[in-house]
């Protein structure tokens, strides 16, 4: 007996019932897999993948027409700060010292659990915007329980899938000998545990730790790690390899020395850190963040090919949105260049040299941030028993036209209007190039903690801190 299909709709026509059956047909799939890029179909059911394969024949399902559409997983960004999205564009021409002693010293003392709230939400929507399904919010202005409160509500408002990093107030940023010998209680931690007991959940819990000795003892860092390990958090830390007095140390080795190292530890931008410590990251199983652009602005340039070259395959991330811009395409595109600038010469690779492919960065922007969050169970490729977490984005745009690699085309053409739906388990987030949210309602609340923050006088500002007045609104003129 032959089966007839039922016909099939547009993309925009498309239901995609996460608790159902949708069968997307003859799309462009960059699989990130061993099968590489395909023209083929994918097939979904509650909120899952359920097949991929150049023709499904499935009689049971909506059929979507995805033939005008390229397919990837959705990106992960391994370490953002959402509540610095406040900020936004603020320190580009300001030093890292300068921005700790303004953004950190001035302003996050005077956010309010509603202002974590609304930035939350607001910055979880512009990286859904920008197809990034999964990230881990750095929340480390966190000074609160009802801090800790609202910014979990705000990412299960927002939806998307975020893993919460259980921070500490900013002060221990700007501040750091004041708390130097103190471990944060162990009872904060267990109420984050508490709060989302759930690692395969859509919101789940992490551990922010600080960097020793630059930060915080090592006495009290391992206590940290070891408060982290007893709830089974897996910890993410900056690494910019410097002692209590700010000059070059080698910090991994100091940590692994003490038996810290291991394979639940994520490490962040490493820009100070040494081959022979990239070696200890491979050999404990350990995983890396590069936030290309952050690192080539503040620090020096990300260290991905010397990662490589030691067996480390890092992950990307934008770190925050007042240096960097929130375009996860950006970020492969800025770590694809800034290595093939320092590994290429005019006409060759040098000897030495490890050259990016593509595929490298678009790796790095899928299943190594999912392996970073350890969750490439879940997500990270387009493959049989994963979530359904997924990007389509447009073919017939005129940056996207003519289609001749997809996966070329996606890291370096397409932009964030190219991403026309947005799945996360199966659920549409963004559609037609819109996000599905009320997205005026979160603006406005945005725009109310603003004037708190920067118009209003509640906050007192140095001149090096404050917003540009052309910038101030119309009513509080």
């Amino acid at each position: 007996m032959t089966h007839t299909q039922t016909p099939a709709v547009g993309l925009h026509q498309a239901s995609f019932d996460p608790t159902g059956s949708t069968l997307v047909k003859q799309a462009v799939i960059i699989t990130g897999t061993d099968r590489g890029t395909i023209r083929g179909d994918i097939l979904l059911r509650d909120g899952r993948i359920a097949d991929v394969a150049e023709n499904l024949d499935v009689t049971d399902a909506e059929i979507v027409d995805g033939s005008k559409f390229i397919v990837t997983p959705g990106f992960v960004d391994t370490h953002r700060h959402l509540w610095l999205s406040m900020f936004k564009g603020m320190s580009y021409d300001s030093h890292l010292a300068e921005v700790f002693a303004n953004l950190y010293g001035v302003y996050a003392p005077g956010f309010r659990p509603e202002d974590h709230y609304n930035i939350t939400a607001l910055a979880r929507l512009a990286a859904l915007d920008a197809g990034v399904t999964t990230m881990l919010d750095w929340a480390h202005n966190i000074t609160s329980p009802e801090d800790e409160d609202a910014a979990i509500a705000a990412l299960r408002d927002v939806g998307g899938r975020t893993v919460f990093g259980h921070g500490f107030g900013a002060e221990r940023m700007f501040d750091a000998e004041r708390y130097y010998d103190t471990a944060r209680p162990a009872e904060a931690a267990e109420r984050t545990r508490k709060l989302l007991p759930d690692d395969n959940a859509l919101i789940s819990p992490a551990y922010l730790a600080l960097e020793p000795p630059a930060l915080i003892s090592m006495d009290a860092c391992k206590k940290e790690f070891q408060i982290a390990r007893d709830l089974g958090l897996r910890i993410s830390i900056h690494i910019l390899s410097t002692d209590e007095n700010y000059q070059p140390a080698e910090t991994l080795k100091a940590m692994h020395a003490e038996g810290l190292m291991g394979e639940d530890v994520t490490w962040v931008h490493l820009t100070g850190a040494t081959d022979d410590e990239f070696r200890l990251i491979a050999d404990t199983g350990g995983s890396a963040s590069v936030s290309p652009h952050v690192d080539s602005h503040f620090h020096s340039p990300p260290p991905t090919g010397r990662l490589l070259a030691a067996g480390v395959r890092p992950s990307l991330s934008i770190d925050s949105a007042n240096a960097s811009s929130e375009d996860f395409f950006s970020q492969m595109r800025v770590a694809f260049d800034v290595e093939r600038a320092i590994t290429t010469s005019q006409f060759e690779a040098r000897p030495e040299g490890y050259r990016l492919s593509m595929g490298d960065v678009f790796e790095f922007a899928t299943l190594q941030g999912a392996r970073a969050l350890g969750k490439e169970h879940q997500i990270g490729t387009i493959e049989a028993g994963k979530d359904a977490d997924l990007l389509f984005i447009r073919t017939d745009s005129p940056n996207m036209t003519p289609l001749l690699d997809p996966l070329n085309a996606v890291v370096y053409h397409a932009n964030i209007s190219d991403i026309d739906t947005v799945l996360v388990q199966g659920k549409p987030v963004k559609r037609e190039g819109r996000l599905l949210a009320d997205v005026p309602a979160a603006i406005s609340r945005v725009e109310n903690s603003a004037d708190h923050l920067f118009w209003s006088g509640d906050v007192e500002v140095t001149g090096s801190a404050e917003a540009h007045p052309a910038a101030r609104p119309v009513a509080c003129l």
